[in-house]
């Protein structure tokens, strides 16, 4: 297998420019933490197709060649993430492989109260099976998220989060909004939000943002002030869904790869169009992904 970064969108002007035609071929391994929590310990209501989620982005990641560790309810709990699964990646992944963490579940935000854009004063959260939101110390911090993966040396991280308020784990600035109102009014083409992102992580020194670029890739099903739904009409979550189904028909480009942005395109203006838009605000919500330098590829088309 051959490591293969596509730089992204040609926002970042000359630099990308002199990128372009750089497709490294160096022997490269995948790797995969995916945890669904449906059945929960403490303090939260049980979902009904989390677990449904990170079984089917298990067996998808399989598939695709990587490496995968799947947790579900009581297994996926903050001790055997911490202290078992991570260090497990740590000891194997080499600068040049490819990391994928995944999630599916409750997530939450410790405020919601006013907060002035470009600053972290709130943290969000993703709760894993043991996690109690009336105890925080339980919980997985977008804070503590970055700094468990640290440890991990693969360059190349994806980070992917359907939880609700899961857009916190990147920040306030560095990313892009997958339903702002000029595209609503169909006047802006959603790989230019991604363009936009990378322009964004040229002019950003990071001190702002939870999961910076350099450290991870994050796409998440929601903003950090918005829901994520899961439906019987799907089976899974929406995000979720789409996301699988990118993985087949999300090859903007036709070149046989899927990246992380061409799988945030697919699934905005699939989450947008069939969900979104039939059922109103309350019911909305919109991927988010943060920019960066390169564009990795998530997915070969198959």
């Amino acid at each position: 297998m051959s490591a293969f970064a596509r730089p992204a969108a040609a926002a970042v002007g000359l630099l990308l420019a002199g990128l372009s035609g750089c497709v490294l071929d160096v022997p490269y391994e995948k790797y995969a933490i995916v945890y669904g929590v449906a059945n929960y310990q403490v303090g939260v209501n049980d979902l009904n197709y989390t677990d449904d989620d990170a079984i089917a982005m298990a067996a998808l990641l399989t598939e695709q060649g990587y490496q995968v560790i799947l947790q579900l309810d009581s297994d996926a709990n903050k001790n055997q993430l911490e202290n078992t699964d991570i260090p497990a990646i740590a000891g194997q992944a080499r600068e040049q492989d490819l990391f994928v963490f995944y999630f599916s579940g409750h997530g939450g935000q410790a405020s919601t109260g006013a907060e002035n854009p470009g600053s972290d004063v709130y943290n969000e959260y993703i709760y894993l099976y043991d996690s109690d939101p009336d105890n925080l110390a339980l919980t997985f911090s977008d804070d503590q998220l970055a700094a468990a993966l640290v440890p991990i040396a693969a360059r190349k991280k994806v980070i992917i989060i359907d939880a609700c308020n899961s857009g916190g784990f990147i920040g306030n600035e560095l990313e892009a909004d997958g339903e702002p109102a000029a595209l609503a009014e169909g006047s802006e083409n959603i790989f230019a939000l991604a363009a936009r992102a990378v322009s964004l992580y040229a002019n950003f020194d990071g001190s702002s943002t939870d999961i910076p670029p350099w450290e991870a890739l994050v796409l998440s099903a929601a903003g950090e002030r918005e829901l994520s739904w899961e439906s019987s009409e799907y089976g899974h979550g929406i995000f979720t869904y789409y996301l699988l189904e990118a993985a087949s028909k999300g090859d903007h480009n036709g070149d046989g790869w899927i990246t992380v942005s061409e799988a945030y395109g697919f699934v905005q203006e699939k989450l947008y169009r069939n969900w979104s838009l039939p059922r109103g605000l309350y019911y909305a919500h919109a991927p988010h992904v943060s920019g960066g330098p390169v564009d990795y590829v998530l997915f070969e088309a198959r």
